[in-house]
């Protein structure tokens, strides 16, 4: 009898673990479903935010619904404006090869690679450290490990000898002005000698082996949820496209977060924060910041460190320097990292200074 016992005790314990493993299972499979629904949602909120955006007329026509529905108007809206385009690049006249020559120059990469060899070591690695975003005597000095008159000098002569461009930045915050390098259209071509990349690759690649890296997505969210605890109303482009959205004569722009402050007169006012990852490609950078400085002169940006910050500041002075203004240029810009991020009016300031273009 006590043997019949024992082999019960036994199986029913063995039947407990079994239940506990099954629940365990279950739990997990639960959350995973629970996951992949909230992605699902967001999904779908997105895609309905760009169809509303982009193809107004065909939302209001076809009323979608679900994912699948908003999927098929996409593709619809995508074929019409690509039939248009078709049209339209039918109708114009195809520029000539001078035309196009002398719109964009032509650096000769055998050419580079000649001259990168003609330069000291200690010179090819600050060139490489200004191409991945180490753009100021101060940050080429402290990572190289070099004196400041020293780490001074070599930028110069990078720039002298034309694989570095060079513009006064004034710092809002300490009323002083230093000097932001950033790559010559030779300077570029050496990125894809030296590096292997084309130079507006590199940023994001460095950020993700120092472990500095944030997606959009997460910036935003993170962005978003200190602004709140600071007081602030704020509204996503997901959640409302057209609260972060603004007209300028190169078509319209949509921020990532529309910040709704308090201005001196007790007011509420709308800020536009755009929150940058550094791996979108430096066209996609130049867009944004002629519709910013078209209509406001200014800018506010969050990045993800410290060095993300220099990164920005380096792509602005690269985007105001080839604009070529025949008046000059002045732009405000306001940039701070996520985890520095809490008052608008607490974000670090520079104002680009672009000189008159001869």
């Amino acid at each position: 009898m006590i043997r019949i016992f024992k082999r019960g005790d036994a199986k029913r314990k063995e039947l407990e673990a079994l239940l506990n493993q099954q629940a365990a299972i279950l739990e997990k499979i639960r959350e995973e479903n629970e996951k992949l629904h909230k992605k699902l949602e967001n999904a779908e909120k997105r895609l309905e935010s760009a169809v509303k955006l982009f193809f107004p007329k065909l939302y209001s026509e076809k009323k979608p619904s679900s994912l699948e529905d908003f999927i098929t108007v996409l593709v619809e809206g995508l074929d019409e404006l690509r039939n248009r385009e078709y049209r339209e690049a039918s109708t114009v006249a195809v520029p000539s090869l001078k035309s196009i020559e002398n719109s964009q120059p032509i650096v000769d990469s055998e050419a580079i690679r000649v001259r990168l060899g003609r330069l000291e070591p200690v010179e090819r690695e600050i060139l490489k450290l200004v191409l991945k975003g180490f753009c100021t005597v101060k940050s080429v000095s402290e990572e190289l490990k070099v004196g400041r008159n020293k780490a001074e000098k070599l930028l110069e002569k990078l720039w002298r000898i034309g694989f570095l461009d060079v513009l006064k930045v004034k710092s809002g915050s300490r009323h002083r002005t230093f000097r932001v390098y950033f790559p010559s259209p030779h300077g570029e071509v050496a990125s894809e000698v030296l590096l292997g990349k084309p130079w507006s690759m590199l940023h994001s690649e460095v950020l993700k082996e120092k472990g500095l890296y944030m997606s959009n997505e997460k910036l935003i969210r993170e962005a978003e949820t200190r602004l709140r605890h600071a007081g602030y109303r704020v509204v996503t482009e997901i959640e409302e496209p057209s609260e972060c959205s603004f007209k300028y004569s190169g078509g319209s722009h949509r921020a990532d977060l529309a910040v709704y402050a308090i201005d001196n007169r007790g007011l509420e006012v709308k800020v536009l924060v755009e929150c940058e990852s550094l791996s979108n490609p430096i066209s996609q950078v130049r867009k944004m910041l002629d519709a910013y400085y078209e209509v406001f002169k200014k800018i506010y940006l969050v990045v993800s460190s410290g060095l993300a910050k220099k990164m920005m500041i380096q792509r602005v002075c690269y985007w105001s320097w080839r604009r070529r203004e025949i008046e000059g240029l002045v732009f405000e810009v306001r940039v701070e990292a996520v985890d520095r991020l809490a008052r608008l009016s607490g974000m670090s300031k520079f104002i680009i200074i672009r000189p008159p273009s001869k």
